[in-house]
C-alpha cells in the first residue's frame, strides 16, 4: 500500500535555511541515518506536539523567529500526516490564547525546526519513531546492489 504523500512549502531567509541545514545535519548524527529533508520536517514537528503548548508559545515569541521567514520557497516532501500535526499544534495554541490569531503552518514549521538542536537524544528518537509510524520516509539504507567506493 502506498503512502499519501505531498510537498510542504518552506518560505526561509538565509538565515532559516541555515536552522533547517543545521536541524538536518543534527537529526541525521542523532539517528545515525540518512534520511530525507522532509523526514526533518515532520521529526520536528513530531518533536514540537510534544513540548507543552506554554512552551510552544514561548518559543513563538523569541525574536530570532523574525529573521527566519523569507522569500525563498523551499519544497520538501512528506507524509499527510505532517500536516495533522502541525494543524494540532496550531489548534493548540488557538485555544490556549483565545483571541489571537492562530499562528501559520509556516511559523510552526520554523518553531519546530529550531527546537531540534535543543531536544535531547531520547526526545528526538521519540520523535523520529513517531514520523516513521506516521508515514515518514525511512531511512536510506545499504542493500546488496550497492557498491563500495
Amino acid at each position: 500500500m502506498a503512502r499519501s504523500r505531498r510537498s510542504f512549502k518552506l518560505r526561509l531567509s538565509q538565515a532559516g535555511l541555515d536552522v533547517l541545514i543545521d536541524s538536518h545535519c543534527h537529526l541525521i548524527r542523532a539517528t545515525r541515518s540518512l534520511i530525507a529533508w522532509g523526514t526533518t520536517l515532520h521529526v520536528a514537528v513530531e518533536h514540537l506536539d510534544s513540548l507543552s503548548t506554554a512552551e510552544i508559545i514561548d518559543q513563538m515569541n523569541v525574536q530570532e523567529l523574525v529573521c527566519l521567514g523569507g522569500g525563498e520557497e523551499h519544497h520538501v516532501g512528506a507524509s499527510n500526516r505532517l500536516w495533522d500535526v502541525a494543524m494540532r499544534i496550531t489548534e493548540r495554541v488557538q485555544q490556549s490564547v483565545p483571541g489571537e490569531r492562530q499562528p501559520n503552518l509556516g511559523t510552526i514549521y520554523i518553531v519546530a525546526l529550531m527546537q531540534i538542536p535543543k531536544a535531547g537524544n531520547i526526545e528526538l528518537m521519540s520523535a523520529f519513531e513517531r514520523a516513521l509510524q506516521s508515514g515518514a520516509r525511512m531511512p536510506a539504507s545499504r542493500d546488496g546492489e550497492d557498491h563500495e567506493g
